[in-house]
């Protein structure tokens, strides 16, 4: 029992620092974000995608050894699962486990609150595109449009237009 706890311990730990890097990589990401560069961002996918299969794969391994320990109930889907089972395990040589499991919490937690807060700018972006794209649009197919066929704009209309736009 206390192999396979402390092989668990181990992979809690993993698992901590995979999710420390995806938490970095969603720091990173909000940079990106905010200057607008899609090729990084692409980048940043990327390596989300590659740090999330790790976890999934670590997350198995994690079930492997559950099993072995008698409790075969976990799921990896199933929110808190894990912290049930350590709980339940009344045995001094899974205090580390425990403790690794509270930090790898923290830890989710805050990646959670990253990608939120990432998705929230994603969206504010594509609704600031749409509604330029809606602005330009309607001065394109305005009978006295703002712009010359040359593609610069009429100075006595950029005020007009801009007024109608706002009431």
């Amino acid at each position: 029992m206390k192999k396979l706890l402390d092989d668990l311990c181990k992979l809690i730990v993993k698992q901590t620092d995979l999710y420390a890097a995806l938490r970095e990589t969603l720091e990173r990401e909000r940079e990106i974000i905010l200057s607008s560069s899609v090729e990084e961002l692409g980048r940043s996918n990327k390596k989300k995608e590659v740090v999330i299969l790790q976890i999934k794969l670590l997350d198995e391994s994690c079930s492997l050894i559950l099993e072995g320990t008698g409790h075969n109930s976990y799921c990896s889907g199933e929110v808190g699962s894990l912290s049930r089972i350590l709980e339940s395990i009344d045995h001094p040589d899974c205090l580390p486990a425990k403790s690794a499991y509270a930090r790898l919490g923290a830890v989710v937690q805050e990646v959670k609150r990253l990608n939120i807060e990432n998705d929230r700018l994603i969206r504010g972006s594509l609704r600031a595109i749409k509604s330029s794209i809606s602005f330009l649009v309607a001065c394109a197919s305005a009978a006295n449009a703002c712009y010359e066929s040359s593609g610069q704009m009429r100075n006595e209309q950029i005020t007009m237009t801009l007024l109608n736009e706002e009431v």
